[in-house]
């Protein structure tokens, strides 16, 4: 009896483990979902989504994709500029080979969108970032809290030193008033989780028959 009661115990404890590093390789993934809230701003606002390369000499292709995008009014035309290419109802993928690669979007409300980088292996360590502002109807007015350049909120995508690795992502910025930001699992670590939390009830449904 005692010697079942352990090894149960045993085997929630590292099935908890196992859940736990589900949500740790979810907070290191390259996924990131932005939230903007521009509803105290008044009806209409544009939103300027910037992804440049830290050295516009010599750094290594990377790549930057939105989607799920949320609060866009595609009543407006959009300005795209450098290498964009895409709409808000299919999402838009940038690159850095060129220094300007820009998105200015009528936005309404609460916004918000998923943001994925990629790119080739880097050994200098380069940086690329997304820098996202906002304006007013007015299309000149700053909105929102900003740092020197005038970002409401800027994402740092280095990419790994080796062939096959993973890229990291850091805040440079983030006006913390009116921008969330959070990591979005990829399915293995939602399968990951649910099966562990799945078999942690079946394990509390037999210890207490």
């Amino acid at each position: 009896m005692m010697f079942a009661h352990t090894t149960s115990l045993t085997l929630r404890r590292s099935l908890l483990a196992l859940a736990l590093s589900a949500l740790a390789g979810a907070a290191a993934a390259d996924v990131l979902h932005v939230e903007l809230d521009t509803s105290g701003f008044g009806p209409l606002s544009w939103i300027d989504l910037q992804f440049n390369p830290a050295n516009s000499t010599g750094a290594v292709l990377a790549e930057l994709s939105l989607s799920h995008l949320s609060g866009f009014d595609t009543s407006l035309v959009p300005e795209l500029n450098g290498d964009v290419a895409g709409s808000a109802a299919g999402g838009f993928h940038f690159a850095n080979t060129t220094t300007w690669n820009d998105v200015f979007h009528a936005v309404r409300g609460k916004v918000s969108f998923d943001v994925t980088f990629s790119g080739l292996s880097d050994p200098k360590s380069m940086q690329s970032a997304l820098s996202v502002s906002l304006y007013g109807a007015d299309r000149t007015t700053q909105l929102g809290n900003v740092d020197a350049y005038g970002s409401l909120l800027r994402l740092d995508w280095t990419a790994s030193p080796v062939v096959g690795g993973q890229g990291a992502v850091s805040i440079g910025y983030q006006d913390l008033a009116h921008v969330g930001v959070s990591a979005v699992p990829e399915p293995s670590s939602w399968l990951m989780l649910g099966a562990g939390l799945a078999a942690l009830g079946v394990l509390g449904v037999r210890r207490r028959s």
